[in-house]
């Protein structure tokens, strides 16, 4: 599991996401379940509760740094790349994907870039 969580980081850090914010790590750890093969959804009653354990966090608090974290992203990141990414799952009345949608199109992002041998490359 370390490479996929290596794999995460490194994704969300080319989209321009902090590692300051909790909310990355938490991320990158929803992503890294997902790859795995775990089962996140829903995020409110699976995802949210096994991240919240390994943190001693609560669900809400995991939904809601997940949140800022992804605004912070859309705010500070490349805009042109994260639209290239995620234009599909961007909420026409937020501007930016929901944290289940986000989390999901990560994970085929990242499937699809192994898949055509591309590495990392974004």
């Amino acid at each position: 599991m370390g490479s996929r969580r290596a794999e995460a980081v490194e994704y969300l850090l080319s989209l321009g996401f902090k590692p300051g914010n909790s909310g990355f790590y938490y991320l990158s750890d929803l992503i890294t379940m997902r790859l795995s093969g775990e089962e996140i959804a829903p995020l409110s009653t699976c995802g949210y509760p096994k991240v919240g354990r390994k943190y001693k966090k609560s669900a809400a608090t995991v939904d809601k740094s997940i949140q800022n974290a992804i605004s912070g992203a859309w705010m500070r990141g490349d805009i042109d790349t994260l639209y290239l990414q995620f234009g599909n799952t961007v909420s026409s009345d937020r501007g930016k994907p929901g944290n289940l949608q986000f989390v999901f199109q990560a994970c085929e992002n990242l499937r699809c870039s192994r898949i055509s041998g591309s590495g990392n490359e974004k």
